[in-house]
């Protein structure tokens, strides 16, 4: 297909792709799994044109003088900041996505292929991905669920929230926000949860089998698994221990906040209540 310009709202059928690489400013993106043919909608469309280069499997959407390098001097200019676009893909299921996008949310599901997807200012969302996944966002929150291998989540300033998230490594930090994660750990999964001012509630299976660490500097920290015991030092309280074979590993801390560990099915506690251990 080799290279166009994109001035328009319009819906285009795509050659095969195999990955993808999106660079926009302002709008939405969204990206789906699909098992039909691939396709591009262009929903809304203004300041400028795109530019997408399509050769050899390798689709790249974006405008032709973004350069990420330089990234803070691009956005300086102000005639940038009139661009808008709201795009769709539906692309085959192992296929590669990299988006890197600017004041956009951000939407990718059903894919089985590695997901990168990086934002200033904008939420992202994730649903039923099997790949490694890495989520980063300056200002947003990041959603993910039913993911089933590696995830990293970032955010500087919102809510990280992981819903049946089950398989490899995970690792969610957030500076300023709260952590949610229902969890479905299997194996020897390695769960690492942090945020610097905020609170961290975990749920899992009653018969999940970890090593438990949950930390918090300034906050209380319960847990309704009577095998986990509250231990800690002045100015840092913590709970940890072993649930079942201890396969696999949690940690979870917070400076400014509260931890709290849950069966799935139970609701959390204030912070003062009366939890099984608790420190």
């Amino acid at each position: 297909m080799g290279t166009r310009t994109i001035d328009q709202p319009q819906t285009l059928a795509l050659e095969p792709v195999s990955r993808v690489r999106i660079r926009t400013f302002r709008g939405s993106v969204s990206v789906v799994g699909t098992d039909g043919e691939p396709r591009l909608e262009v929903a809304e469309l203004s300041g400028g044109p795109l530019t997408m280069r399509h050769e050899d499997g390798a689709l790249e959407l974006g405008y032709g003088d973004w350069q990420r390098p330089n990234l803070l001097s691009w956005l300086l200019h102000r005639r940038r900041w009139r661009r808008r676009a709201v795009l769709s893909l539906a692309v085959p299921r192992d296929c590669r996505v990299d988006a890197q996008v600017v004041a956009s949310g951000v939407v990718v599901s059903g894919l089985r292929a590695p997901v990168t997807v990086k934002v200033v200012s904008g939420d992202i969302t994730l649903a039923g991905l099997s790949g490694t996944v890495v989520a980063e966002t300056v200002s947003g929150a990041v959603e993910a669920q039913g993911t089933a291998s590696d995830l990293q989540m970032r955010t500087v300033s919102g809510d990280l929230t992981l819903v049946e998230a089950a398989g490899g490594t995970v690792r969610a930090q957030t500076t300023s926000g709260t952590v949610t994660a229902d969890l479905q750990p299997a194996g020897d999964d390695d769960i690492h949860l942090a945020t610097v001012s905020g609170d961290v509630v975990i749920r899992v299976p009653a018969g999940s089998g970890l090593r438990v660490r949950l930390e918090a500097v300034s906050g209380q920290v319960s847990s309704m698994f009577p095998e986990l015991t509250a231990t800690g030092m002045p100015g840092l309280r913590a709970v940890e221990g072993r649930l079942g074979d201890g396969s696999g590993r949690l940690r979870a801390r917070t400076t400014s906040g509260h931890v709290t560990l849950l069966r799935q099915g139970e609701q959390p506690a204030a912070p003062d209540g009366g939890d099984e251990a608790a420190s």
